[in-house]
């Protein structure tokens, strides 16, 4: 079904405006408050509980409190130590030693031994765990245990990645788990453990034994709110106490001013692009990928749809990062420049100004009311250029299946955690197509290739950050993403939470540390 963005954007947008007028009166928060009880509204259910096959954000959101790794990162990115409390890096980078903290309980009550760490890497290097995050750790040959508390990990060659991909891909299971016995009762050493699970909700509650000290919430609920509206309400009337990043901008504008509640806002490392199918022969073509770009009006998009909370980009690695590129020129909005480019490609307009399209594409994205929205905006915007584009909209996890599969021209979704450059090599290297990584443009460029591989075999962010400036200017001429923003990180609370910190992706990490306010 196609749909037209003018004549939708005002029915959404009263929609979310007569929510939070609605909720004007409610309690923001007490029902969580009485019970000692947190609850996250989350945008989508979790797919899987098992670290080493989810992909998902919402499932990442449960390891987030449920599991540790052997690295885990602090607010602004820094990476810290967490299952390992310290790390070597021996014969010039090819071997990373990780010395486990020792007394660490698993939520089962046994103890964290270096055999847990081996099968947890073990079962996704052989095979035994079919995944995707095979392709996070290319250069990963073994996985061995010196001894109960002491790992090494074995590459074929340097890798600088080493620890944000250990970070950000895998939380420690126990030895002999399976991804079957993990999504029916996942088992971790986080300060949350996983009690019961609905299809909508996953029910988690203080561990008394973690080694960090027991968390002061008691009980922790992730549940899926799939409608923004709905998240309104229910943020409003105090079922909900905490949505970080899955709030509208429009709502997050009028939250700000409310006593009842409480608005963190901070940069962060989402970033939000259009993928597309680059063996489509129209998307295949660099000019209709530069006339497209050209005709999206970037800075419009986020200061009105997304209220200024977010940083328009040319590439993906958020600003301020060691290996963002600052010198790449913007790329303005400029549909006379874009109308040119096609005519000269030979897709003139058939009819002018009149109704016939230049061709036509379409667009795939979630029923999230803010996405559906911006797909909305993108339709207009192409219009203006000759480009008819229609509109397919899916629950999120049919969405994400046939993004996974390839079965797109165009679609948006956002990275996120984005905290080192080998991003690219996990989402845009050749050898990185599905199901051997997220490559699922089906981009390919050998001089791309080359650089993002040198600059994972350096060690030192001075010897890599040349390689990623290159690959960045690449990216930006050949366009296998356009690139839209980089979102921030916003979280909405009741008033009467503290302890609270952003990350730059938005994890749940600092939930460990919340409470609730005595009262006076």
């Amino acid at each position: 079904m196609k749909i037209v963005a003018r004549a939708l954007r005002p029915v959404a947008l009263t929609a979310l405006a007569a929510a939070v007028a609605a909720g004007a009166g409610c309690g923001g928060g007490r029902q969580g408050e009485a019970a000692n009880e947190l609850v996250v509204a989350l945008r989508s259910a979790p797919i899987h509980l098992d670290p080493r096959v989810a992909t998902d954000q919402a499932s990442s959101r449960v390891f987030e409190v449920a599991l540790n790794g052997l690295v885990t990162k602090d607010p602004e990115g820094n990476f810290l130590p967490d299952l390992a409390e310290r790390w070597e890096i021996l014969d010039q980078g090819r071997r990373w030693r990780f010395h486990l903290r020792p007394g660490v309980r698993f939520h089962d009550g046994r103890e964290l031994a270096a055999r847990d760490v081996v099968w947890t890497f073990r079962t996704i290097l052989d095979g035994t765990v079919t995944t995707v995050k095979r392709a996070a750790l290319p250069r990963l040959e073994r996985v061995t245990a010196v001894d109960d508390l002491t790992v090494d990990f074995e590459l074929d060659q340097p890798f600088g990645p080493m620890l944000a991909d250990l970070t950000c891909f895998l939380g420690i299971v126990p030895d002999g788990s399976t991804p079957e016995a993990n999504d029916a009762a996942l088992v971790g050493t986080g300060p949350f453990r996983v009690v019961e699970r609905r299809p909508d909700t996953v029910v988690l509650e203080a561990f008394d034994d973690h080694w960090r000290g027991r968390p002061a919430i008691d009980r922790l609920t992730l549940r899926a709110v799939p409608d923004a509206t709905v998240r309104v309400l229910e943020l409003r009337k105090g079922s909900v106490n905490l949505a970080v990043n899955d709030l509208p901008p429009d709502v997050v504008a009028q939250m700000r001013d409310d006593p009842k509640f409480q608005v963190v806002e901070d940069p962060g490392s989402n970033y939000a692009y259009i993928g597309l199918n680059l063996e489509d022969p129209l998307l295949a073509r660099p000019e209709v990928r530069r006339a497209i770009y050209l005709a999206i009006d970037r800075e419009r998009l986020v200061g009105t749809l997304w209220r200024g909370l977010g940083w328009v980009t040319e590439t993906m690695i958020p600003p301020g990062h060691w290996a963002h590129h600052d010198g790449l020129p913007r790329t303005p909005h400029d549909p006379a420049a874009a109308r040119e480019l096609l005519d000269t490609a030979g897709l003139a307009d058939p009819d002018g100004d009149g109704p016939r399209p230049r061709f036509r594409l379409t667009f795939k994205t979630s029923t999230e009311e803010t996405y559906l929205l911006q797909a909305q905006i993108i339709q207009s915007m192409l219009a203006e250029v000759g480009i008819e584009v229609e509109i397919r909209s899916y629950e999120f996890a049919t969405f994400y299946d046939d993004v996974k599969r390839g079965n797109f021209q165009m679609f948006s979704l956002v990275w996120t955690g984005i905290v080192d450059p080998n991003i690219y090599a996990l989402t845009l290297h050749s050898e990185r197509v599905p199901p051997a990584g997220s490559n699922r443009g089906r981009y390919r460029n050998p001089a791309f290739d080359r650089l993002i591989e040198e600059g994972a075999r350096r060690i030192d962010p001075a010897e890599r950050r040349s390689f990623y400036l290159e690959a960045q200017e690449i990216f930006a001429r050949d366009l296998p993403y356009l690139s839209l923003y980089i979102k921030a990180t916003v979280g909405v609370m009741s008033a009467g939470l503290e302890g609270y910190a952003n990350y730059t992706s938005g994890e749940l990490y600092s939930v460990r540390e919340m409470r609730w306010r005595e009262r006076g």
